[in-house]
């Protein structure tokens, strides 16, 4: 039975087919596209769901790339800012301390320039420690969109003050009294009536540039046997980095006690340093010009005359220094000419709206009395000064110019002072629309009281009535004054000198001040910090005085002799041993010097802690004059005299780039924390609003920032430990 069940079963499968496949086929097909239908709906529905997930998917992708275009864009606009102001930085290097309604991005937001970006920047600017550190600090925010970020840029610049030493041609002024002779040459040569004229048309430029070597004859190099050559030898000592714009001339022996390894560098290219068209250059393994080079003569010595004594009278276009060996062990590196400043005339400027404007000679004795800084000023033919600075009280008498007023003035009533020691100026001379005290203080030429006979001679032009100044002198003089009443009455350092803008100085200081003459500076002694001590007189590291001295013309070491080149009778010639020296000097258009140091006696070692540049490299050794111990006061790499950098042409470079994240607040007042957990017990002071629209008060370690527009806010402030100082910036944007 169940065998035939399953025959019947397979019989009706195949020989009933025709019946079932026909009979049936309307039923079977109706139900087979129902169950289509609900496969293909069940498939649409989940591609459409893996469609959602795959837009959801790229939606995702998309929006954080957005955001990461806007993110640089606000970088890129950020950097644009910081851009943006140093190229009015490199315009016009004091634009710092300008105001400027024409840059939009100071007081708001400005258009990224070529309207290629839709990025905006503000710019915030503190540059309170420009002057004292040489440094300016830049916070730019950058805004695409709603994205933005900050950028915080330190600015530097290099100048003079990086250097214990420094020079722009090595080889003495042509100017220097008593390096080259001022008789007059037989039927002149070249037009020049004198070796001196002749000095000066052959050698003001750098040894390695074409130009003159003779009056009539041009050639590539600087005449090496006329031009006269100053030296660093090995029984000098000079601590820190030395540079000069021509070539060095050193000693032939082993300068390594005498010089740091690696502290020396000239702008004499070689080869490797690209040289242009015609350049002599010179070797990069031999940068200098040694003492025992062969080729050339020295013509060193005072009242040099042309032509020289040796033969040739020029060394030749071929002469090359040697190329190899080295004995001195200090072959100098390679760096870029270092342009000086052309005149002193912004600190002038200063000087005259928030300082002290001094005319004619004027005496400036330093003193430290219970603690606070003073200067004593003699300056008799200033007839109006500002009202701190004496006022109308320094003038003296022309019916008695000997009788001359000494004012004392505290040096703490002054925050970076600037004092300005100008030349007699004329009637009919123009006005100086820099300057509130020339016109005020003209004087027919020889009416002043500088330039009025002493007794039977002029000198000296200056008397301070002064018990300390007066003890400086050997009993028996006349008048105890400067120039000395002994001095060689034809001595081209004074002689024609008397409404000259000159400075006679010296004593101890406290302060921060800069002082500038139109003429020359004379250190009648040591001109020291307060702090100095020591055969070196070396200032206290904590010491926060500084001193800058500019001369438009020379700086030298006072050594007053008479006519017979013997040491003057009144000025004690102890106060011209071994001086010291704590400042930054800059001598625009001459040079340092010691006054007539051909001639005896040798009086020890110049010590000088600070930083000596000069347009030319002057004697301060010979016959006579000092050895030299220089060293570079480290503390001008973060504290510098009042607005000395600003003289300097170099642009500002960005030192160093950090992004940081300022906090947020808007218009009005909002609360903000200084210091944190991990600062320890410290205090606050000093909180300054330095760039933004707003005002700061500080309870405890906390600032209140009142902002009264949008944009940026930067306070600086001070956080104080128990031996630390530390400066910090809280930077705020305003919505």
């Amino acid at each position: 039975m169940k065998a035939t069940r399953l025959v019947n079963a397979r019989s009706a499968v195949h020989g009933d087919r025709g019946a079932a496949s026909h009979g049936d086929r309307g039923a079977a097909s109706h139900g087979d596209r129902g169950a289509a239908m609900i496969l293909v709906m069940a498939w649409s529905m989940l591609l459409l769901l893996l469609a959602l997930v795959v837009t959801r998917a790229a939606i995702g992708q998309i929006l954080p790339s957005d955001r990461s275009e806007r993110s640089y864009e606000a970088l890129a606009a950020a950097e644009a800012g910081i851009d943006d102001y140093r190229a009015r930085l490199l315009a016009q290097p004091s634009y710092f301390r300008e105001s400027d309604p024409t840059n939009l991005s100071l007081t708001g937001w400005a258009q990224v320039p070529g309207g290629a970006s839709a990025g905006e920047f503000t710019v915030a600017v503190d540059s309170s420690t420009a002057g004292s550190e040489g440094v300016i600090r830049l916070y730019s925010t950058g805004r695409s969109g709603n994205m933005t970020r900050t950028l915080e840029a330190v600015l530097s610049k290099r100048s003079t003050l990086d250097y214990v030493y420094m020079s722009d041609i090595e080889t003495p002024s042509p100017m220097l009294p008593g390096a080259y002779s001022t008789a007059p040459i037989a039927g002149a040569v070249g037009g020049q009536p004198t070796s001196q004229g002749v000095a000066s048309s052959l050698c003001s430029r750098y040894w390695y540039e074409q130009g003159a070597i003779s009056p009539t004859v041009q050639g590539n190099q600087r005449n090496l046997n006329f031009c006269q050559w100053a030296g660093i030898y090995s029984n000098e000592r000079i601590v820190g980095k030395l540079h000069t714009n021509d070539v060095w001339r050193l000693d032939n022996v082993n300068l390594s006690g005498a010089l740091d390894a690696g502290a020396i560098s000239s702008a004499c290219r070689s080869a490797a340093d690209g040289l242009l068209p015609g350049e002599v250059g010179c070797s990069e393994n031999r940068r200098f010009i040694s003492t025992a080079e062969s080729g050339i003569t020295s013509n060193n010595g005072a009242n040099a005359v042309w032509p020289p004594a040796s033969t040739p009278t020029y060394q030749g276009d071929a002469f090359r220094p040697a190329s190899s060996g080295d004995a001195t062990q200090r072959n100098p590196r390679y760096e870029p000419v270092l342009e000086l400043p052309q005149s002193p005339a912004l600190l002038k400027k200063r000087a005259s709206s928030n300082g002290c404007v001094f005319t004619g000679p004027t005496r400036i004795r330093f003193s430290v009395e219970t603690g606070v800084g003073y200067m004593y000023v003699t300056s008799p033919d200033t007839l109006v000064t500002a009202t701190a600075c004496g006022g109308t009280t320094l003038k003296s008498s022309t019916s008695a110019p000997a009788t001359q007023v000494t004012k004392k003035i505290a040096l703490n009533g002054f925050t970076d002072l600037v004092v300005y020691i100008q030349n007699v100026p004329r009637p009919g001379q123009a006005d100086d629309a820099d300057n509130d005290y020339d016109v005020n203080n003209r004087w027919t030429a020889g009416t002043e009281p500088t330039c009025k006979a002493k007794t039977t001679k002029i000198y000296p032009y200056l008397i301070p009535n002064d018990t300390v100044d007066r003890a400086l002198f050997n009993s028996g003089s006349t008048y105890k004054g400067f120039p000395s009443e002994q001095a060689d009455p034809a001595s081209p350092w004074y002689a024609n000198n008397c409404g000259s803008g000159d400075l006679y100085v010296q004593g101890p200081y406290k302060g921060n001040l800069t002082i500038a003459t139109q003429s020359n500076i004379v250190l009648t002694s040591s001109v020291t910090d307060s702090t100095s001590t020591g055969t070196s007189g070396q200032p206290a590291a904590s010491s926060t005085s500084a001193l800058g001295l500019v001369s438009e013309k020379f700086t030298y070491a006072y050594r007053p002799t008479k006519a017979d080149r013997t040491w003057v009778g009144d000025w004690k010639s102890a106060n011209a041993v071994d001086p010291k020296y704590n400042f930054a000097l800059l001598a625009v258009d001459e040079c340092f010097a010691a006054q007539d140091p051909y001639y005896s006696p040798r009086q020890g070692n110049i010590y000088l802690w600070g930083s000596l540049a000069q347009k030319y490299r002057c004697v301060v050794g010979s016959t006579g004059g000092y050895y030299k111990q220089y060293a570079f006061d480290s503390r001008l790499m973060s504290l510098h005299p009042p607005y000395m950098l600003e003289l300097s042409t170099e642009p500002w470079e960005v030192e160093r780039y950090s992004e940081l994240t300022p906090v947020t607040q808007g218009v009005g007042s909002t609360a903000w924390p200084l210091v944190t957990a991990r600062d320890g017990v410290v205090t606050v002071q000093n909180a300054v609003v330095q760039s933004g629209a707003a005002t700061v008060a500080v309870v405890g370690t906390t600032a209140t920032v009142a902002a009264t527009s949008a944009g940026q806010v930067v306070v600086s402030y001070e956080v104080v430990s128990a031996s630390t100082v530390e400066t910090r910036h809280l930077v705020v944007t305003v919505e």
